[in-house]
């Protein structure tokens, strides 16, 4: 068993999907409980994904889909913020989207984010941490019941604390999870972590990856949360704010090496991430600044181990 990147993705993704998301304030992060719940639910869940996706051999597009499928476990299951009409007022949207019980902009919305960020980002990042490892499971077997039942406790513990909606829509929002799982199972492509790739031809430069990268988050997120009040169809609303993400990602595809853990790859993690230092950095300039300093130091370690990727 690979014990450091193990131990390392355990606090990486917590800290990816909670903090960076303005969520939780690094501090509550710290106390014991919220620390073990966090882990539990972040931690197994991008370890699960990690380490199915590598087993499988089903390469960045499968390991994406799986985070998909944890974005609708966490999202529509655990905290059942789909459904949350006071949630949904307090983000900005409203009934916006609002089918069947399901806001279908926030549920679009956060299941990207979960993928994008508390998935593929925090699970590459530990790969470049351990170079070393990346081609190997980092779990036993055995373990990937048990992270499975870690998140089904977080479940059952914080089950009265959120709403309680109709059987109908949570049933729906399983089979959605389903479908991520075989989509990912049918993806079926190379390892996600291939030693080497070749560049495509016109391909620009890692920097502008990486700025298109931060470029579609930004628009992404800035659609999300105004074109509820531009009274526009939900259907086309959410659509809208699909493009950015899947003109990236397929601008990625086409430029990038086929190397997921070269430099293009570092490039358009930083990018994403990249948008949610500067936000946090922005919500910190209202008091809350446990979140610049967690920015900071998120930037601090970027470019950290940018340089570590570059000399290896």
């Amino acid at each position: 068993m690979a014990w450091r990147p193990v131990v390392a993705l355990l606090v990486v993704s917590p800290f990816m999907g909670e903090v960076l998301s303005t969520a939780t304030s690094p501090l509550e992060l710290l106390v014991p409980w919220n620390l073990l719940l966090f882990v539990a639910l972040y931690g197994c869940g991008a370890l699960l994904c990690r380490e199915v996706a590598y087993r499988w051999r089903l390469g960045l597009p499968g390991l994406i889909l799986l985070g998909a499928a944890y974005g609708v476990f966490e999202e529509a299951l655990v905290d059942r913020f789909w459904f949350d009409r006071s949630y949904a007022r307090t983000a900005g949207v409203g009934d916006y989207s609002r089918v069947w019980d399901v806001s279908v902009l926030l549920a679009t919305h956060l299941t990207a984010f979960h993928a994008a960020v508390s998935v593929c980002a925090s699970v590459l990042i530990v790969t470049w941490l351990f170079p070393g490892d990346r081609e190997r499971p980092w779990t036993r077997p055995w373990t990937l019941p048990v992270a499975g039942a870690a998140m089904l406790t977080v479940l059952f513990v914080t089950y009265d604390q959120y709403v309680h909606p109709p059987p109908g829509p949570i049933l729906a929002a399983v089979a959605v999870g389903v479908l991520f799982v075989l989509g990912a199972w049918l993806s079926g492509r190379p390892h996600v972590v291939r030693r080497s790739g070749r560049p495509r031809s016109g391909r620009p430069r890692p920097r502008l990856l990486g700025s298109l990268a931060f470029v579609c988050t930004a628009a992404h997120f800035v659609l999300v949360y105004t074109l509820p009040v531009t009274g526009l169809a939900w259907a086309i609303g959410v659509a809208g704010t699909l493009v950015p993400l899947l003109g990236g990602f397929l601008a990625v595809r086409r430029w990038a090496t086929t190397d997921a853990l070269g430099a293009d790859g570092l490039a358009v993690v930083t990018g994403v991430v990249g948008f949610f230092v500067l936000l946090d950095l922005l919500v910190g300039l209202g008091g809350r600044y446990d979140l610049s300093v967690g920015a900071l130091l998120t930037a601090a370690g970027l470019v950290w181990l940018r340089r570590r990727v570059g000399k290896a």
